[in-house]
């Protein structure tokens, strides 16, 4: 390598759409546009080479002379670079001094920060539409008494119309309203109101009407066993509603058929979802012949941790190394997962006692009593650890070659404390 103030014979450089990941061993090269990788052994040189490239002041360019020039293992990386467009080599004598480039780093990455928000004029310029999209709003979580809790945890993997709290608990409308007319003063593209049998929320003609007036789409989850009979024409009649119908094993027969039929002589079916909890390999055959059988639209599955069934979720959740070498985001999906967890980013659940949560598997960030929708914002921002959770931050996904093809970090891995359900360190 030059050293000092000596002018390189060549000057290497990569091309900005390309992303880099360096571990202690080995480095892969992603090109954003293609799709296309590779991956090579760290030798000391290329080493220096790669790290003297991503340093941000070196803007993904840096000099080699003739010594580096004839290592093989320069030389190969070289070959590489150039047969996959993702960099080359310019003669030193072609231009005047370095070359200029372009160091690809989000904006958001930078601006992000704690230190920044601490600043008040920061604050006061912040656009709180760019932090918040989605509200998960359960109404009421309630259980006959003496019964037990027939999908403990399931609230925390998913969204889904079950129990939250511990106490037999309702939304207090008092505190929900004022709320509401605040937060839908930006733009939330999508809320979900669910529960435990939230038809008979006493306040839910009033909660509609405030969303609908506002102009937000709404989804409201169920129970499809024991869905009341002339309910989806009522909330279907409100503009741009869903109804989404959760089915868990065993699965009634006669009442699902007679569901699907009303559903779909009524010409409601395409104003539906249809979401399978399922904890089983047997679960999930059934509920993938259901679905092609009937031509279900807007139909998925969730799987189900019970705290019993890993050896189902290996086979059902858990992904392979190449599973993660054949994903092709975009830059725009690796900034995005190198700044955010994208699951949860922009997002609040509000859980009937009034507290509200990034994630449900952490702490709350605070209280739609106490808190207003920018001081919640505010304070996940600065303390919380829900939206920035990312693989770069969590063990052992931080020392992981491909952490930017990986999906965020989910909900299961934080139920199981796990973040890595995946074979790459198995086999490692």
């Amino acid at each position: 390598m030059p050293s000092g103030k000596k002018k390189p014979e060549y000057w290497l450089f990569l091309e900005p759409c390309v992303m880099v990941s360096l571990t202690n061993n080995a480095v892969l090269f992603y090109h954003s546009l293609s799709g296309k990788r590779f991956e090579s052994a760290l030798t000391p040189t290329v080493q220096k080479i790669i790290r003297d490239l991503t340093e941000p002041d070196n803007g993904y360019v840096t000099g080699l002379d003739s010594g580096d020039m004839n290592e093989p293992d320069v030389q190969q990386l070289i070959n590489q670079l150039e047969k996959y467009f993702m960099g080359d080599l310019l003669k030193a004598e072609w231009s005047d001094g370095k070359p200029v480039n372009i160091l690809p780093e989000p904006y958001f990455k930078s601006y992000l920060t704690k230190e920044s928000l601490q600043r008040q004029e920061v604050r006061e310029s912040l656009n709180y539409d760019d932090y918040i999209h989605e509200l998960d709003i359960y109404l009421s979580s309630r259980l006959p008494a003496g019964s037990p809790d027939p999908f403990p945890s399931a609230t925390r993997q998913f969204i889904f119309p079950g129990v939250t709290t511990t106490d037999n608990q309702e939304l207090s409308w008092s505190h929900l309203e004022p709320f509401i007319r605040q937060v839908t003063r930006f733009r939330i593209t999508q809320v979900h109101l669910s529960g435990t049998h939230i038809e008979t929320y006493p306040h839910l003609d009033d909660l509609m009407d405030l969303l609908t007036n506002a102009g937000v789409p709404v989804k409201l989850h169920f129970q499809a066993a024991g869905f009341p009979d002339g309910l989806a024409a009522k909330i279907l009649a409100y503009r741009r509603a869903k109804i989404v119908f959760h089915f868990s094993y065993p699965i009634d027969s006669d009442s699902f058929n007679n569901l699907i039929n009303d559903l779909i002589s009524s010409g409601k079916i395409k104003q539906s979802e249809f979401r399978f909890a399922v904890s089983s390999q047997e679960e999930l055959v059934t509920s993938r012949q259901i679905i092609a059988a009937l031509h279900l639209p807007n139909a998925s599955i969730d799987p189900y941790y019970t705290g019993t069934n890993l050896d189902f979720f290996r086979q059902a959740v858990f992904i392979t190394r190449e599973d993660i070498r054949s994903s092709k985001p975009d830059q725009k999906e690796v900034f995005s997962r190198i700044s955010v967890n994208e699951s949860d980013f922009g997002k609040f659940t509000l859980l009937p006692d009034g507290n509200v949560y990034a994630n449900l598997s952490d702490p709350p960030v605070g209280n739609i009593l106490s808190n207003s929708p920018e001081e919640l914002i505010l304070k996940e921002l600065v303390d919380g650890i829900s939206w920035g959770r990312i693989r770069k931050k969590v063990t052992p996904c931080q020392d992981c070659l491909y952490h930017f093809l990986c999906p965020p970090v989910s909900n299961y891995e934080l139920l199981l404390k796990r973040f890595n359900c995946c074979d790459v360190f198995e086999k490692s």
